[in-house]
């Protein structure tokens, strides 16, 4: 039963509300998420733990965090977002005020590593990945990229605020109000969300059944409702389940991208703080360099998430991992011009790095849309965590072998690059083009 009817009150289209309603939890879910880089410099000065026992804190965390997806998918699936979503804020509330009372490694691998990871799965990317799709079609991609800007807002403010809060109060006072926080968010879905658009009687991009029909006259009706240009009509056709994917050569390809994306960015963003701080920045500066990387992820998920609809996913894929490779040489290098190629890799990584978000689950939703999309989602998930947690602790690792992560950045920029062909190899432009894309080919042809 809703608060309100406010979706039929309105005068434009309800997916729009859904928009800046992720656009808000995706920031302060992320801006849990990359507050650990302060937090990281923090614990280690107060128990001069090593940088890979440290960093294994935050790998635990990845790899609970995606653990929790596939359930996380079928809770979205089966519970919807309204009812998820506030739970999820709350547990993490909870497990960050536990965290203020850790006094050991132990107690940080599990109540940072494992609770506060499920807390941030049930709130964070992945249920907004399986239920955002659903809302737009034609504009997908830019729809996703601009919810997902949070993500960016809330590492431009929250890192940043957390250091500030650091050097005031420490980090146990500063993880107390991080909290409240996070609280703020039980609301604002408890108000505004829901689960997709034929739950308050529309379809995705507000079109009508008449305006869908024109373009695909001969398709299923679940295949009407997208707009889309097909391109195989069986695959497409297909009603696709979990353990109907896990067959397919193209879930295998995604699996493989979804690893190896998350393995070189997330080992980069883990240490990105630290490395900049190694080139010769205060950990002030650095932060606030951390935050202008989010802000530019923020323009990269808009902007690539646009041109994923108006060229092709892989295409505006492999555009951000250009810029991406641009900024980890920057950061490589950072020692050797600091004024300067900090904000390179803040600018070119954010960037391109941004492809993320948008892009990856534009990506699986072509291929696999559906019902179960959100279970199928959840088991790609798993290799995003994986990926994550081993790139995050292979820096660290080789760090403290090497006293250097040159090595651990140039092995990034490698597996960037085997990210981006695993996408070209699952082509998902051989089964559905987004609308806009459609018209683009039609008066090309």
């Amino acid at each position: 039963m809703y608060f309100l009817n406010l979706e039929k009150k309105i005068p434009f289209y309800y997916g729009w509300v859904i928009v800046v309603t992720s656009f808000i939890t995706l920031g302060v879910a992320f801006g849990v998420w990359y507050s650990f880089s302060v937090l990281y410099i923090a614990i280690i000065n107060d128990f001069s733990w090593s940088r890979a026992t440290t960093a294994g804190i935050f790998s635990l965390f990845t790899i609970s965090h995606y653990l929790c997806a596939f359930l996380t998918g079928w809770l979205i699936d089966r519970f919807g977002p309204r009812l998820v979503i506030p739970i999820g804020a709350m547990w993490l509330a909870l497990s960050l005020n536990l965290l203020t009372h850790a006094t050991d490694i132990l107690d940080f691998y599990l109540i940072y590593g494992v609770m506060a990871a499920i807390g941030v799965s049930l709130i964070g990317f992945v249920p907004h990945a399986t239920f955002l799709p659903r809302w737009f079609s034609k504009r997908r991609g830019l729809a996703i990229g601009l919810a997902m800007a949070g993500v960016g807002v809330g590492m431009l403010t929250i890192p940043p605020l957390m250091q500030h809060l650091i050097d005031l109060d420490g980090w146990r006072s500063a993880y107390r109000r991080l909290a409240i926080i996070v609280l703020l968010t039980i609301p604002i879905n408890l108000f505004f969300q829901r689960r997709d658009p034929h739950q308050i009687g529309l379809l995705p991009d507000n079109e009508t059944a008449v305006s869908e029909n024109k373009y695909s006259k001969n398709l299923s009706t679940e295949t009407q409702s997208e707009g889309t240009l097909i391109i195989d009509k069986n695959w497409a056709e297909t009603r696709w389940t979990s353990r109907q994917a896990l067959k397919t050569g193209r879930f295998w390809y995604l699996a493989a991208g979804f690893f190896l994306g998350p393995f070189a960015i997330q080992g980069v963003l883990m240490h990105a703080v630290a490395g900049l701080v190694d080139g010769g920045m205060s950990t002030e500066a650095a932060a606030a360099t951390f935050g202008l990387l989010g802000i530019c992820g923020s323009v990269g998920k808009i902007t690539l998430g646009f041109f994923g609809d108006r060229w092709n996913r892989e295409t505006a894929n492999t555009a951000g991992m250009i810029a991406a490779t641009i900024g980890v040489l920057a950061l490589s290098c950072v020692n050797l011009q600091p004024r300067l190629l900090p904000y390179l890799f803040a600018l070119c990584f954010g960037f391109g790095y941004g492809a993320v978000a948008p892009l990856f689950p534009s990506i699986a939703a072509d291929i696999f849309q559906g019902k179960h999309f959100g279970r199928i989602f959840g088991l790609l998930s798993l290799n995003l965590g994986f990926g994550g947690a081993a790139g995050a602790w292979f820096a660290g690792y080789i760090f403290d072998r090497t006293g250097s992560y040159q090595f651990a950045f140039t092995t990034d920029i490698i597996v960037l690059w085997l990210s981006c062909t695993c996408f070209w190899f699952a082509a998902p432009r051989k089964i559905r083009l987004s609308r806009n894309r459609t018209n683009q080919a039609k008066m090309n042809g």
